[in-house]
């Protein structure tokens, strides 16, 4: 087996206080930041919380859903499940997941730093131990506590996967420990993967494409443990794989991607999709739109939640699928993949840092030595298009980030008599981030979230005092994809008029609304809850629609208790 880093170095007798250090850092950081964010919620955190529900009550058709990951529900249900929170506790319970599936990161991040070190040339003019793993470290937290830790939803688990994948590949390529167990944890982190998060299925195959190119000898015996790792992972994907495609008539592992694909790159609407414009494609079951002016949307049919718009969004969008425009589609991913470089230099302080680093380089030996860890830059740089072709956010690209600055990192070779100002160097990133990091967490805790859910909680329990029962159907006017409390009350939204057209609804004489909330009876609510101007924020608006100006309940709407909101009872 390589001998490892720390074992040449001499500054390698201090690297366990070291790891302590940053494992406390990234724990004690992430603990409090789930702390600070214990109340935020949004609309995508609320989908996985239904899918949750419906586990729990063993509606098994209600959680096949070819938009949202299959896994994470889980994950939640059984949180849920067994701990059965109380309408205030939901969520914080829901964020509290946040912290083991931080743990079990941190060690998937301590596998592949360790597999990635173990694997690389030694010498003596490498970075010292203590180094990389303070640089990796603290690029780690920066990703995880900064991005993907104060939301409910798969990232993290996603990074996790990724993390543990990467480090048995390495261990594939360098043979350090390429036994036969290494491949068949490899395909079984492949098949979880895409459970976890849809886009691991098409970078399953990348992974196996990287092992097969990377390995050195192509021997019999490679290429049959390599084929039982892709195996294991078309056995583990193939179920969900045939329950979407049932479910779909046609084949298909996620629709996440498409549906993506059209809203991001041709700007079509995410919700209420209603055919237009001409070339996007043919509604088979879109919301319905009752009544014109203002639009109310109806959508009381056969998925059971809170809010089914986006409970699963590729039903409600099957027949989605614009023409393809070359310039639309160039023009979107030149942005996005200038998002994508954009997210390698960030912080400033990272960049700086590696700059500098790079300055104090062999550059010839460091590419020669980045060249055996070509296979890992290959997979996070095929990544990045994927997500250019759609939609790219920081808290997606985490992980491919931690493959491509890994590689770079271990393959530095430093000229003589740099390894000093290279260990200052080191000392003022890790400051720098972790510094930031902590100052961001403080503030967040002090100042809060602009997704803060306690409004929401004053609203579920106003309603419950006046008499709205689990399973009622409503109508909701001004809420967007944003009425939470619906979820809170276990109530279902049926019908809606959004935020954009609520101020219109209010401009209206008596009779016409009188005429549009029938049109609310008739689509099977028995009550309209309106937004009023109540400590909610839209996250469908960029801009917020001054509903607390323009709002003007008659004496026939009735204030929910605590709240600036309104209700109107058809029935």
């Amino acid at each position: 087996m390589p001998q490892e880093r720390g074992s040449v170095n001499q500054t390698g007798t201090h690297l366990p206080k070291i790891l302590w250090l940053f494992r406390c850092l990234a724990a004690g950081l992430g603990l409090a930041q789930i702390v600070a964010c214990r109340n935020t919620i949004g609309p995508d955190a609320r989908s996985y919380l239904e899918l949750a529900r419906a586990i729990l009550r063993h509606d098994w058709a209600m959680t096949i859903n070819a938009y949202w990951s299959a896994l994470y529900p889980w994950l939640l249900a059984t949180v849920l499940g067994i701990i059965k929170p109380k309408l205030r506790w939901e969520f914080p319970v829901a964020h509290a997941l946040a912290f083991p599936v931080l743990l079990a990161c941190i060690a998937a991040f301590e596998f592949f730093w360790k597999s990635l070190l173990r694997a690389t040339t030694i010498s003596a003019s490498s970075l010292p131990s203590v180094q990389l793993w303070t640089l990796g470290y603290s690029l780690f937290i920066w990703m995880t506590v900064g991005d993907l830790i104060t939301a409910i939803n798969p990232d993290l688990c996603m990074t996790t996967m990724i993390l543990l994948t990467a480090g048995l590949l390495v261990r594939i390529v360098s043979s350090a420990e390429g036994g036969l167990s290494v491949y068949a944890w490899f395909g079984v982190c492949l098949g979880v993967g895409f459970l976890v998060k849809a886009i691991l299925f098409p970078m399953g195959f990348v992974f196996l494409a990287a092992a097969f190119l990377a390995l050195r000898r192509h021997s019999r015996r490679e290429m049959s443990r390599l084929l039982l790792a892709a195996v294991i992972f078309f056995t583990i994907a193939a179920p969900e794989v045939a329950l979407l495609s049932h479910a779909k008539g046609r084949l298909t592992f996620s629709d996440t991607g498409k549906l993506a694909y059209a809203w991001y790159t041709y700007n079509l609407p995410l919700r209420d999709w209603q055919g237009g414009p001409p070339g996007s494609g043919v509604p088979l079951h879109p919301t319905r739109k009752i009544y014109d002016r203002p639009s109310v949307f109806e959508f009381n049919g056969p998925l059971r939640s809170s809010y089914p718009p986006w409970f699963d969004p590729s039903y409600w969008n099957d027949g989605l699928s614009p023409k393809f425009n070359l310039q639309i589609v160039a023009r979107h991913s030149f942005q996005e993949a200038m998002a994508a470089c954009r997210s390698l230099i960030e912080p400033t302080a990272w960049a700086v840092g590696m700059l500098l680093l790079l300055v104090c380089s062999d550059v010839r030996k460091t590419f020669a030595q980045l060249r055996a860890c070509w296979y890992l830059i290959a997979i996070a740089l095929t990544a990045f298009p994927l997500y250019s072709l759609t939609l790219v956010q920081s808290r997606y690209l985490a992980p491919w980030v931690l493959l491509l600055w890994g590689a770079v990192l271990a393959a530095i070779v430093l000229r003589n008599g740099t390894t000093r100002f290279t260990g200052g160097i080191t000392i003022l990133i890790a400051v720098a981030l972790t510094g930031a990091m902590a100052k961001l967490v403080y503030g967040e805790s002090v100042h809060g979230f602009h997704n803060d859910a306690r409004a929401e909680y004053e609203i579920a329990e106003g309603l419950q005092k006046m008499g709205l029962q689990p399973g009622e159907k409503v109508g909701a006017i001004g809420f967007d994809n944003d009425a939470y409390w619906a979820y809170l009350s276990r109530i279902n939204i049926v019908a809606e008029i959004n935020a954009r057209d609520a101020c219109s609804f209010w401009s209206e004489p008596p009779a016409r609304q009188a005429e549009i909330l029938q049109k609310f009876a008739q689509a099977g609510a028995s009550a309209v809850i309106a937004n009023t101007g109540y400590g909610i924020r839209s996250t469908s608006a960029p801009i917020p629609v001054p509903l607390s100006v323009c709002s003007h309940p008659g004496p026939e709407w009735q204030a929910i208790d605590r709240t600036l909101d309104h209700i109107y009872f058809l029935k």
